[in-house]
């Protein structure tokens, strides 16, 4: 526990003043230890993957290529309704984590990477160290089964609103879950609930966030997702917009019921009145999206007859018009 403490109060230091030396004489009076131990320490933030530049005049430099994630600002921004706040360098998912070590509501857990990040339906998540924001929280929302679908939609908003107010773009939400800029996927939305059977009410829901921040190399996703600097050329803290997100969360959290939630998520839709393909039990069927009804499903028009779509094991696709 001494040696996670201590590291965290060493990272804080050079986050405070990246891009300028602080010397080692001046971390251990600050921090009450020998220059060995300072030394100690950076090499292992080193090892970890942090940019630090290492001087034997000036002491230590952390560069702009890494950007760190401060527990002890996240805490204080957002302490109001999350009350446990855990990190971690590396884990396959932080939502599998939750679920396995049965964390409680109100627990947080960022990871910088995710070795088995997953979404829907399995699906994987790239989530490369120190390239985006990969998170999962816990929350009771005393919520309707019927309704389960406006979590997401508040996630979903609380995303968007997020992005715009720190970069000047224009992203959307498609149903269900993933935020796109233009025809590129940025984020991803994974919630799933537990339910009461006492009061038939969602009593736990775990809510996992990926977030496409800085430019990175996706792969085989190359062709399908993107990064906010990638589009922007804006580099902005992944603390801020973890900060700002939660904020935005419970606000929307807070009219859940109201009829303009699901108004504002209609407004960011990018498939509402659009053509789709809808892949569904292993079949699929072309449809035209009418409607996004208020409890978050999906109305559309195929085969000459109206459909609602719930989600579930359900993919849809919007159709993108052939160039002549």
């Amino acid at each position: 526990m001494y040696n996670i403490i201590m590291e965290n109060k060493i990272r804080l230091i050079l986050q405070q003043n990246k891009g300028k030396y602080v010397s080692g004489q001046d971390m251990s009076d600050a921090l009450f230890v020998s220059r060995m131990t300072i030394s100690s320490e950076i090499k292992k933030l080193k090892q970890q993957g942090y940019d630090i530049i290492t001087s034997t005049k000036k002491g230590y430099c952390l560069t702009d290529q890494t950007d760190m994630i401060i527990l002890s600002q996240i805490k204080e921004s957002i302490d109001s309704h999350i009350n446990n706040v855990l990190y971690f360098e590396t884990l396959d998912s932080t939502s599998t984590y939750i679920t396995t070590h049965q964390e409680d509501v109100g627990t947080l857990v960022i990871a910088e990477e995710q070795t088995q990040g997953k979404g829907r339906q399995n699906k994987p998540f790239l989530s490369q160290k120190f390239k985006g924001i990969y998170m999962s929280f816990v929350i009771d929302p005393q919520l309707d089964i019927h309704k389960s679908l406006k979590m997401t939609a508040c996630s979903a908003l609380a995303l968007v609103k997020t992005i715009e107010k720190y970069y000047d773009v224009k992203p959307s939400i498609k149903w269900v879950n993933d935020i796109y800029i233009g025809d590129l996927k940025i984020a991803g939305i994974l919630c799933e609930a537990t339910l009461d059977l006492n009061t038939s009410l969602i009593n736990r829901m775990v809510i996992g966030i990926g977030l496409n921040v800085f430019e990175q190399d996706f792969k085989q996703f190359d062709s399908i997702a993107t990064s906010l600097e990638s589009i922007t050329h804006t580099k902005v803290s992944r603390e801020k917009l973890i900060i700002e997100f939660f904020d935005q969360f419970f606000n929307e959290f807070a009219r859940i019921d109201d009829p303009s939630l699901m108004d504002d998520y209609r407004h960011y839709s990018n498939i509402l009145h659009q053509h789709i393909t809808v892949y569904q039990n292993n079949t699929s069927y072309d449809a035209y999206v009418e409607h996004i009804n208020d409890d978050g499903s999906l109305l559309i028009q195929a085969n000459n007859q109206s459909i609602i779509l719930n989600s579930g094991e359900i993919t849809i696709r919007k159709v993108t018009p052939q160039r002549t």
